[in-house]
């Protein structure tokens, strides 16, 4: 089926990633779409792997697909006007509104135990790149969040040949890549999105990374060191809460609590912020 004419186009710029995004109104559509196109070689199999990856899912938490043009790799993917999470840390927002930042943590959390357990997307997914610039909040719903940027994920059980990590990127992912990855280990999937989430969660909260450095002192940090407590940092939240953003940055996969679990200790913590 062919694509409407598209009426205008508008380059945006974002803060990671290598692909071309594009804001676009279709000629005979007042709906704005988001144009996603490879800028090197790489992005053409990440931009079809999103694309094989979005057909299957139809949760109202992931940004949709609209369509895909797999001769010149062009996948349209549905407009939000909104700021990524990493802008309202980098704002203070996170800090300033506690309430607020309980329900974006809860989204996510109940998004990602979702993509885990295969509900509204066919089978059970790894996110594979959790982190703060992959999580949008829409202006329209500013309590809630939407997963972007599949282009890294893969069904459970189907890890496929182009996945490899980071370790030379530690501004952006690196950081929030879990101890088996930089091992080399890419089988603990759900696991180590847990320990992604923990690393999001713990920098939300305190508008800090727990590990930093160059990539050498990153995996060290990563591998080997406890971070310190938010609470030591000043930042007060709660217990069950801190307990929980620790337990996610364990060490050792088997040491991590599921997706499901912290899902619903979030939500067994709303009467904290009524």
């Amino acid at each position: 089926m062919p694509l409407p004419v598209i009426l205008k186009r508008e380059p945006l710029v974002v803060a990671a990633g290598v692909s071309t995004l594009t804001k676009v109104t279709f000629e005979r559509n007042p709906f704005p779409a988001l144009l996603k196109e490879p800028a090197q070689f790489w992005d053409e199999i990440f931009i079809a792997n999103e694309a094989y990856m979005l057909a299957e899912i139809t949760h109202p938490r992931i940004r949709q697909k609209l369509a895909y043009e797999a001769a010149t790799h062009q996948l349209y993917l549905n407009y939000i006007e909104g700021v990524t999470l990493s802008e309202l840390v980098q704002g203070g927002v996170t800090r300033r509104e506690p309430r607020r930042t309980y329900q974006l943590l809860q989204s996510l959390a109940e998004t990602l135990a979702d993509l885990h357990a295969g509900n509204l997307c066919g089978r059970p997914i790894v996110h594979n790149d959790v982190k703060c610039l992959n999580v949008l909040v829409p202006a329209a719903a500013p309590a809630e969040t939407v997963l972007i940027d599949l282009s890294h994920s893969y069904f459970e059980g189907r890890l496929p040949p182009f996945i490899t990590d980071k370790k030379q990127t530690p501004v952006g992912t690196a950081k929030y890549l879990a101890p088996e990855k930089w091992l080399g280990d890419y089988t603990q999937g759900f696991k180590s999105d847990v320990f992604a989430f923990g690393v999001l969660a713990y920098y939300v909260y305190t508008g800090h990374y727990p590990f930093a450095g160059d990539a050498a002192q990153l995996e060290e940090a990563i591998r080997e060191v406890t971070p310190p407590s938010p609470l030591q940092l000043g930042v007060e939240i709660p217990r069950n809460h801190l307990s929980l953003v620790m337990a996610c940055l364990g060490k050792k996969p088997q040491q991590r609590p599921t997706m499901e679990y912290v899902a619903r200790s979030y939500a067994e913590s709303a009467s904290l912020f009524n």
